[in-house]
């Protein structure tokens, strides 16, 4: 009797050990499921965003080192944080074409780490802010998910699969609507010239067919100069209509050159941040569609 309780005692042991051991297994896996050990480091959120919709489901930790910066990154200091992300990164996707000032350093202090620069898609480009032009923005959609299937060939199928999903999604919405823009502007018969309060409204003006008469390099550390704004306003009144390009939040800038020409003011988005993967689908299209608004 005694015997057959210790029997009863080990198997009942052993069930509740087996049962212990499926539990560990199958939560495990699920605590794991996310994370294949790879991590992608992105210089800024135009290329985050990429790489976000590119490597989503995957399994990759997709990290926006400078993600509280909300402009441009001409000229960013690295931190401590950001040297740590980098000493655990599998990729550095950047922008490149000058874009990121700290680039050299990165490459002296991390000389294994391999480095991918989105924009030698288009390095002919004048103007590194590519991802304003949204056939370039495609091209480095391709781009980046050739480099990502190359660098990750157990990740290939999932990439592609997500890289022509996002690739539609451009495709649909911001694509299309630029070109039924560009036809709008050549049917609207007067000649448009461009004042742009950002370097990147440059590249979305000339994307569209438009010629610029003036660009500024505007953000909280640098205002162009009053010579610089009298020199714009005296070429905006040669011209038979102008449009000012700039963020909303900074729009005083363009005060002066508004009253003295009449100016059009279109609010836009540089496209640097945003709090979803759909962002720059949906901020480009906005952008676009602030600008059908004039000619209609």
């Amino acid at each position: 009797m005694e015997s057959k309780k210790v029997k009863n005692t080990a198997f009942l042991l052993l069930g509740a050990l087996v049962v212990i051991l499926c539990l560990v297994l199958v939560f495990g896996k699920r605590g794991k499921k996310d994370d294949n050990g790879i991590t992608v480091v992105c210089s800024f959120y135009p290329v985050y965003v990429i790489a976000q919709n590119l490597l989503e489901g995957t399994g990759c930790n997709v990290v926006n080192m400078t993600e509280n910066l909300t402009g441009c990154i001409h000229d960013y200091q690295m931190t401590t944080k950001d040297m740590k992300s980098l000493e655990n990164a599998s990729l550095l996707l950047v922008n490149g074409a000058g874009m990121e000032s700290f680039l050299d350093n990165v490459k002296k202090n991390y000389p294994a780490l391999t480095i991918v620069e989105m924009a030698s898609t288009h390095a002919e480009e004048h103007n590194p802010h590519v991802w304003m032009n949204v056939d370039y923005e495609m091209d480095c959609i391709d781009y980046l998910s050739a480099t990502l299937c190359k660098q990750f060939p157990r990740l290939e199928d999932k990439i592609k699969k997500n890289a022509e999903a996002f690739g539609n999604k451009v495709f649909e919405g911001p694509y299309k609507k630029k070109y039924v823009l560009s036809d709008v502007i050549l049917e609207y018969g007067k000649d448009i010239q461009c004042i742009c309060f950002n370097e990147a409204f440059e590249l979305f003006t000339e994307s569209l067919g438009l010629h610029n008469i003036a660009v500024f390099s505007l953000d909280e550390n640098e205002q162009p100069s009053a010579n610089e704004i009298a020199e714009a306003i005296e070429k905006a009144k040669k011209c038979e209509e102008v449009v000012v390009l700039i963020e909303e939040d900074l729009a005083f800038n363009a005060d002066k050159i508004v009253k003295e020409t009449g100016a059009k003011v279109i609010f836009m988005d540089p496209l640097t941040s945003g709090d979803n993967m759909d962002s720059y689908v949906n901020g480009m299209t906005d952008n676009l569609m602030a600008m059908k608004v004039l000619f209609e």
